[in-house]
């Protein structure tokens, strides 16, 4: 017996029914990037290196705020509950694997309407 609520403990209710696997650690569905590949993105802050990039220091600067790069990749990362990961190009050639509250679109957000930015 695990000590975690299940969903009718809480009150909440769910449309999508996910098993609970043995051990009950719980599955965490991927969640829907924010952006797409191919959008022009500028970092919001200085990135620094989480060690890994082999070719630099652990904490050193990568990238400095508001540089702009392309998303060239979208990604997930299982060990951060299935986030999106974005595979941004940088000047240079530079490759940085962001977070979504590392970056932030430079002409807005796509839209559901075809060649529309928000």
């Amino acid at each position: 017996m695990t000590d975690q609520k299940s969903l009718e403990d809480t009150g909440l209710t769910s449309d999508i029914a996910v098993p609970e696997p043995e051990g009950g650690t719980g599955y965490v569905p991927p969640r829907e990037p924010k952006y797409e590949w191919g959008i022009a993105v500028k970092a919001l802050s200085d990135l620094l290196n989480d060690g890994s990039h082999p070719d630099s220091p652990a904490g050193s600067l990568l990238v400095v705020k508001d540089t702009v790069g392309e998303i060239i990749r979208v990604g997930y990362a299982p060990e951060a509950n299935n986030l999106p990961v974005y595979l941004v190009e940088f000047p240079g050639g530079k490759l940085v694997g962001c977070l979504e509250e590392e970056i932030a679109p430079v002409l807005g957000a796509r839209s559901m309407v075809p060649g529309r930015m928000d």
